[in-house]
């Protein structure tokens, strides 16, 4: 195979990308088609997003993102993104006249999921042609991107919630990194990070970790500032106008922690003024530890206002929720729990592939010669040193690990494959091409999820504080104008 980095060859890889796309997106639909029919939603979530698409086509406010079947008839305050929600609605409006209104909206939440993997994998393919210049290797990639399921899961038709778009995200601000540290790529990354914020406050790690790899890049050169402030200035320009954009003013005066909001807003402001305000004293490009000390600063004082404005939001995102509501819900979403929380086949089966990736990515930078190419590996190995610590403090965040794994594990196949291929003995070609299963994220996952299961005990369910059956109390929760949470009891048989 062929090594090159000429334009035509980024337009193999991307229309390799769209065909692999359509293949996948079909594949889904055939799979999916009974649960299509029947409208099955895998998650509560989905079926509420399709709730809120209703009532924005039925007239309700575009600000007005209150879901008044819950808590009538003030309705509870929702913190999804009308930017999910218009993309869902459009496609409805689009084939509502071509089939009908229940159709229409059958059809849309079926093709809107599988449609988004256009997208991921015309990124994704971007991000394999930075980091390696040889065909091989960027098919390789995208085969494996076709196949791995961790994060294909978000992208099954009816998946109309936030996570498939998260994903993408993310892999574009890899891009973004990834490309040279200038600050057309800074502009780029502030406006998909604005974005991604925009659409969930999960956004917030990555825009710590990517705002890090640029800060370390500026340590390390001066010149690299310019892609860190570009960065910094666009993030402050467009985060609140899509804010105001999507939720109207009192999306940018409220006081919400689990959502972008004013405190959020006030602690990126002041950071990134003082920022943008101190790189401009000379010694900024001469003195590495003047620079350190600015970002220090820059960083304690964007915290602090964030604690001054809402100290609540310290605890986290949902560091207000009632104890009945904590006990009885969120502890038992295990997406969102961290991965020792999860059964032990679980465990294996998604720590593998992030573990295998990321010693391979080191690996592969300790082996690359001083250059461009090195510095991108690099980059590679921080982002998914800090994606996989991130996974393991939260299971849903593994889907991205595994993406940023990706690129490791397609070139280590393409070089089992090809050295098993140079043997002379038939069976050392066999033994060879067999190793390539090696990296698939499946097989290692597979044998991850067995060994686990042997090593470690299995999962106790939670213990319930008392033994009898009763009607368990459940809590109906919204968020009022005020910053607490505010719930009301009922009682539902088991």
């Amino acid at each position: 195979m062929g090594r090159a980095s000429s334009p035509a060859s980024l337009r193999r890889d991307l229309w390799l990308a769209a065909v692999l796309a359509c293949g996948v997106m079909a594949v889904m639909l055939a799979l999916y088609w009974p649960a299509i029919q029947a409208m099955a939603f895998r998650d509560g979530d989905d079926a509420l997003r399709l709730v809120q698409v209703r009532d924005l086509i039925g007239g309700q406010g575009w600000f007005d993102a209150s879901q008044h079947r819950i808590n009538p008839p003030t309705g509870g305050l929702m913190h999804w993104s009308r930017l999910i929600d218009v993309q869902i609605a459009g496609l409805i409006l689009l084939l509502q006249p071509l089939l009908g209104k229940a159709a229409a909206e059958q059809w849309a939440v079926a093709l809107y999921p599988p449609l988004l993997l256009l997208p991921l994998f015309l990124i994704f393919a971007c991000v394999m042609r930075r980091l390696s210049d040889d065909r091989a290797v960027v098919a390789a990639g995208l085969l494996l991107a076709a196949t791995t399921v961790t994060f294909l899961h978000y992208f099954v038709p009816l998946r109309i919630d936030h996570h498939n778009w998260q994903t993408i995200l993310s892999v574009a601000m890899l891009a973004a990194a990834l490309g040279k540290a200038d600050w057309r790529h800074g502009l780029l990354a502030g406006a998909v990070m604005s974005l991604h914020l925009a659409i969930s406050l999960e956004a917030l790690p990555y825009l710590l970790i990517f705002g890090g790899i640029f800060a370390l890049a500026w340590l390390r050169d001066a010149a690299a500032g310019a892609r860190l402030f570009a960065f910094v200035a666009a993030l402050a320009l467009c985060a609140p106008l899509l804010l105001l954009a999507t939720r109207g003013w009192d999306g940018i005066a409220g006081d919400w922690c689990d959502a972008w909001s004013r405190p959020y807003l006030l602690g990126a402001a002041v950071a990134a003024a003082m920022l943008l305000a101190g790189s401009r004293a000379a010694i900024m490009q001469k003195d590495w530890r003047a620079r350190l000390v600015l970002l220090g600063i820059a960083g304690a004082a964007g915290a602090l206002v964030l604690a001054w404005a809402a100290p609540a939001c310290l605890a986290g995102p949902f560091g207000s929720l009632e104890p009945l509501v904590r006990d009885h819900w969120y502890r038992d979403v295990a997406e969102g729990q961290p991965l020792w929380r999860q059964k032990p086949e679980q465990i294996g089966l998604l720590l593998a592939p992030s573990l295998a990736g990321l010693a391979l990515t080191f690996a592969i930078w300790r082996r690359k010669a001083p250059g461009p190419m090195k510095a991108r590996w690099e980059a590679m190995l921080l982002v998914l040193a800090a994606s996989t610590l991130l996974s393991l403090l939260v299971m849903r965040t593994t889907a991205v690990t595994h993406i940023y794994a990706l690129p490791a594990l397609a070139a280590a196949g393409v070089a089992l494959w090809r050295h098993g291929q140079s043997r002379k003995s038939a069976l050392a070609r066999i033994l060879g091409s067999l190793a390539v299963l090696l990296v698939l994220p499946a097989v290692l996952g597979q044998f991850a999820a067995t060994a686990t299961t042997a090593v470690l005990p299995p999962a106790r369910p939670r213990p319930r504080r008392s033994g009898r059956a009763r009607p368990m109390p459940i809590s109906r929760c919204w968020r009022g104008s005020g910053r607490a949470l505010s719930c009301r009891r009922s009682t539902s048989r088991r």
